[in-house]
């Protein structure tokens, strides 16, 4: 993580570390600068892969999702690390100087009710459809607070996301010109390892320089993806994000697997700390199911 840190600081002269463990910023702040989220968010699943695979586990396949399908590139050997952090730096500036403010909304219903709502399908975008109850939608400012307030007044169950631009949607189209010209100047090699994209919604074999903007600009077919691994036995689960998300949208789409379809599901971070606990604890148990099976 230092190693890293040092790299972006000599791109842009701040540091994430600093931002991270700053003991004065305040809890109930969101972590929400779009400069420091784009790398930090690497930065951690990046470093956290680097750990398991110093102790002997190795990944049989990455599955990104989001800005995480940069981390789980660059973990199979598709990108290098220092090209995966410059490109987030250049994407976050890119967007933040083109793109009018917006945002996204986790909405806790069938995504039918986006097809069904005018006061939906007008003011934003489908960005996910992470399990039967839940999907995210994407807009600009104005057409956010229109969704927020109808769903509200519906009592639907919602979570503002502390993101500020509607990625996902079209309301970040204004970037896409000018970085998929910067991405060009990456290569992107075979991965040595197997990739699950949700951006393809299944598994890649190859990568064009535009994939590192289509990441963030397309929809998030999770449960496309998630479907490609379920042929595979003996599947054990390690969520590297920074929350432990996909954990939890794995947890809720136990239907496709069955009741053996996994055989361990591990989140490391978590919003409530103690996480270097977890990951003692984390690596144990794969090591003992790895023994044991």
């Amino acid at each position: 993580m230092r190693h890293l840190d040092q790299y972006y600081y000599g791109i842009t002269g701040n540091s994430v570390i600093d931002e991270l463990y700053d003991k004065d910023y305040p809890i109930s702040q969101p972590f929400d600068s779009l400069p420091l989220t784009h790398p930090a968010i690497f930065m951690i699943e990046y470093a956290l892969a680097q750990v398991f695979m110093e102790q002997q586990i190795y990944p049989d396949y990455v599955f990104g999702t989001s800005l995480g399908e940069f981390a789980s590139c660059t973990v199979a050997g598709a990108l290098d690390y220092t090209s995966a952090l410059e490109s987030l730096v250049v994407q976050a500036d890119i967007v933040q100087n083109h793109c009018e403010p917006g945002g996204m909304i986790a909405i806790l219903e069938k995504v039918s009710l986006f097809h069904s709502e005018p006061e939906l399908y007008r003011n934003c975008e489908i960005a996910s459809v992470n399990f039967d109850n839940h999907f995210v939608v994407s807009g600009g400012a104005a057409g956010l607070s229109e969704v927020e307030s109808y769903i509200k007044d519906r009592k639907v169950m919602y979570q503002r996301l502390p993101i500020h631009y509607g990625f996902h949607s079209k309301w970040i189209d204004p970037a896409g010109a000018l970085y998929k010209r910067y991405a060009t100047s990456y290569s992107l090699k075979s991965p040595q390892a197997g990739v699950i994209s949700a951006l393809a919604g299944g598994a890649c074999a190859s990568f064009e320089p535009e994939y590192l903007w289509n990441t963030v600009r397309e929809p998030i077919r999770f449960r496309d993806a998630l479907i490609t691994l379920l042929p595979m036995e003996d599947k054990i689960f390690v969520d590297l994000g920074p929350g432990g998300t996909l954990t939890t949208f794995i947890k809720h789409n136990h239907s496709l697997f069955g009741p053996d379809g996994v055989q361990s599901l591990h989140s490391v971070l978590s919003p409530f700390h103690k996480d270097m606990n977890r990951l003692e604890q984390v690596l144990s148990k794969i090591k003992w199911e790895r023994v044991t099976t």
